[in-house]
């Protein structure tokens, strides 16, 4: 599956990035349902944590994304502390009864042995007084080629919002003896143009992330960030 869904996703980004990159010459973005438009971004993180896990003293982000209607597919690179990340993701947005939801799927890529290689399928809704995002099938690399069944681990983050500005999630993760819970309060703005946000965290002590130091398991953590999008 590993293979499969690498290819697939690496050959349809390449295609659609070479056939936006000439449409965006002509408009980065339209507002008609049948449009499509291509964006890119650039971020700095003082420390990488994802899902309440430690990945990074401090990591320089980019990406590219495509939009095409309701369709959606891009790329997410970051340096990490041993080698580099590299994300692969496409989906579908959609309503329920008027509810904001997607369905789709990612793949998270390392270099150098930093950390095993993880797909998943990503569902989610937007109720307005809070959000879910899930991930309903998710499996990694247990070691060399193989990879082990579909339901290795699973995911859920309930995000509220508080003020326009402020935020607060709520994120599991669970594979295998790994249970991590984690809490988070993230202020986010936009300030001429660039993205900045806080973000303070707690989780548990399956929270150490990729270095068996204690001091990253059962904390309190915060990070900065800056992004940039055109």
């Amino acid at each position: 599956m590993k293979k499969i869904l690498k290819n697939t996703l690496a050959s349809i980004l390449l295609v659609t990035m070479s056939i936006s990159t000439v449409q965006a010459s002509e408009a980065l973005s339209v507002s008609d349902e049948g449009s499509s438009s291509i964006s890119y971004n650039f971020g700095y993180m003082s420390e990488y944590w994802f899902r309440g896990v430690y990945q990074a003293e401090s990591s320089v982000s980019f990406g590219a994304d495509y939009e095409a209607g309701n369709f959606y597919l891009g790329t997410w690179w970051a340096d990490v502390d041993q080698g580099m990340e590299a994300d692969l993701y496409f989906g579908y947005n959609f309503g329920v009864l008027g509810i904001p939801s997607y369905i789709g799927m990612t793949g998270y890529y390392y270099t150098d042995n930093f950390d095993r290689d993880y797909e998943e399928v990503n569902v989610g809704m937007d109720f307005g007084v809070f959000a879910i995002d899930a991930v309903v099938n998710g499996n990694y690399e247990s070691g060399g080629s193989t990879w082990v069944a579909s339901s290795d681990y699973g995911h859920i983050t309930l995000t509220v919002p508080l003020t326009e500005n402020l935020s607060f999630s709520y994120q599991t993760f669970t594979g295998g003896t790994l249970h991590t819970m984690t809490h988070e309060i993230q202020y986010a703005k936009n300030i001429s143009g660039v993205d900045v946000s806080l973000t303070i965290g707690a989780n548990n002590d399956s929270g150490r992330g990729t270095t068996a130091a204690s001091s990253n398991q059962e904390t309190t953590y915060a990070n900065f960030t800056l992004g940039y999008a055109f």
